[in-house]
């Protein structure tokens, strides 16, 4: 057995039942909320690059799951892909196929208060757990089928077993460690500067324990020696490419990167920051920071009463470098000349030791002052959790709008779908939702649907999309699914005249417009 390292400022064993059993009431309580809300939104349509994860889960088998992954057509490691195609047995919905995210973001939320217990101490782990729970960017992220959730929780658990290893020497921990921080890498490759600067900081923090630190990240290492392949594909992807022109680095977009990531909605584009959280949102935030930064230099000032730290001073520093990890190390990457990784997804792994970070300052307030600090805090993130859920912030309703097509549409009819993206996989929207088999036009995207996107696949203008339309319907209906920044662009269909429309509301609308021939 290892010999425990000494001196690791393990919380206080002098405190009353109920200052231990109030924060553990308040995480379980948050863990609930956490887990309804992130249930909620589960049930949304897919979005986005679900759509890549969608087709390799629905369409393959677990080798070819693998070897798609493994090729340059995603450029994700395979862990929440292995998770979603054996979560998508029982059912190809939604809700099933990101339920390896939705148990992730809801264990994430205790994970954070055990850090937060050997970190920043009870009652404020049970802030960071209670924020973590109702945060917009964690609450999306676990609803996502998509990597991040479960590449969130690997980090956090890398975080508590290696904290749990130094403090008890004990070598399932430091197996435990070694497995959660392969486990982080296989499911998503930037935790790596989080799990790189977590292993620095524990063997400036604590020297005793550099000898099975470095075994323990040797040995992860060649764990995921048989993804190396896999990872040099990724890296020559043409999809790199596109993510580095999709965020430039500047400081427009920086400043929209680190705040969304930080306490706002994760696309910006859809939910700025005057929508979510909000005005009173953003007010509360900006009073519950004065009041937490102005108390800890009330009690700097006040030497005699300041209260003591609730942990060593290298132990408090754990969440700062854990929070700083992915934007300074993003940020020093795009310096150089890639930018792939100074994005707002990008910065997932560092938001446990950002909620962590942020109550650490709580903890350096005095007692009454850091209360009334979280309860503002606490309340803008409250708020931005209601609004998470309406449907103002909703993903597009694909869904009903699928719905209706299946119900409305003959045999015969055409679908115009202007519902495809450029994600890494061939299916639009409209094809994860329909249920029947419908003669279908794709509208300013490639019309493949059997293979990933390329760069020089020819795109259907709308002009043409009409027309091709038009000729295979000879007569019949054609129903277009839509948004209303398309719609500006579709021209009339010739000999058509629209007879319907129904809209489907979201974060953006989706609209189903029926054309007919004039009756003769």
């Amino acid at each position: 057995m290892l010999t425990p390292v000494r001196g690791s400022g393990r919380p206080a064993t002098g405190q009353s039942d109920r200052r231990r059993l109030v924060p553990a009431l308040a995480v379980a309580l948050a863990t609930v909320i956490g887990a309804a809300l992130r249930i909620d939104v589960a049930v949304q349509d897919f979005f986005g690059d679900e759509l890549s994860s969608y087709w390799i889960i629905s369409k393959h088998g677990l080798g070819d799951v693998l070897s798609t992954v493994h090729s340059d057509a995603e450029i994700s490691p395979p862990l929440s892909f292995v998770a979603g195609w054996v979560a998508s047995k029982a059912s190809l919905d939604p809700e099933v196929v990101r339920l390896p995210s939705l148990i992730a973001g809801v264990a994430t939320i205790p994970l954070v208060y055990l850090v937060g217990k050997r970190t920043v101490g009870r009652g404020p782990a049970a802030v960071a757990a209670t924020v973590t729970a109702l945060a917009p960017f964690m609450v999306y992220y676990s609803a996502e089928a998509r990597g991040y959730a479960l590449m969130m929780a690997f980090v956090t658990l890398s975080t508590l077993a290696m904290l749990l290893a130094v403090d008890e020497g004990r070598a399932r921990w430091w197996v435990l460690y070694g497995l959660a921080s392969c486990a982080a890498v296989y499911t998503h490759y930037s935790c790596v500067l989080v799990l790189g600067a977590q292993f620095v900081w524990l063997l400036w923090a604590h020297p005793q324990a550099r000898r099975p630190a470095l075994i323990t990240n040797v040995a992860a290492a060649l764990l995921y020696l048989p993804w190396i392949t896999g990872f040099l594909a990724d890296l020559d992807s043409p999809t790199t490419d596109i993510l580095e022109a999709l965020q430039p680095f500047d400081g427009y977009h920086a400043r929209l990167a680190l705040t969304h990531w930080s306490f706002g909605y994760p696309y910006s584009t859809v939910a700025p920051l005057r929508d979510l959280p909000g005005d009173v949102g953003l007010a509360l935030l900006a009073l519950g920071a004065v009041v937490a930064l102005g108390g800890v230099a009330v009690t700097r000032l006040r030497g005699r009463e300041r209260p003591p730290l609730p942990m060593p001073g290298r132990r408090l520093a754990l969440p700062f470098v854990l929070a700083l990890a992915t934007p300074v190390g993003g940020a020093l990457a795009a310096a150089a000349g890639s930018s792939s990784l100074f994005g707002t997804r990008n910065f997932a792994p560092s938001w446990p030791g950002l909620a962590l970070a942020s109550a650490a300052v709580l903890a350096l307030a005095g007692p009454r002052t850091r209360a009334v600090a979280a309860a503002l805090v606490v309340a803008a993130f409250a708020i931005s959790a209601v609004k998470v859920t309406q449907e103002r912030f909703s993903r597009p309703d694909y869904g009903g709008a699928a719905a209706y097509v299946d119900d409305q549409a003959g045999a015969r009819d055409v679908v115009i779908d202007g519902s495809a993206v450029r994600s890494p996989g061939p299916l639009s929207h409209l094809d994860a939702a329909l249920r029947e088999q419908h003669p279908i036009v794709r509208l300013e995207q490639p019309q493949q649907r059997d293979h990933p996107f390329n760069v020089g696949d020819p795109v259907v203008q709308p002009p043409e999309a009409v027309r091709r339309a038009a000729a295979l319907a000879r007569g019949a209906r054609v129903l277009v699914v839509t948004d209303e920044g398309q719609l500006r662009r579709l021209p009339p269909i010739p000999g058509y005249r629209q007879t319907a429309r129904r809209d489907f509301p979201g974060f953006y609308d989706v609209v189903v417009l029926t054309y007919e021939r004039p009756a003769s």
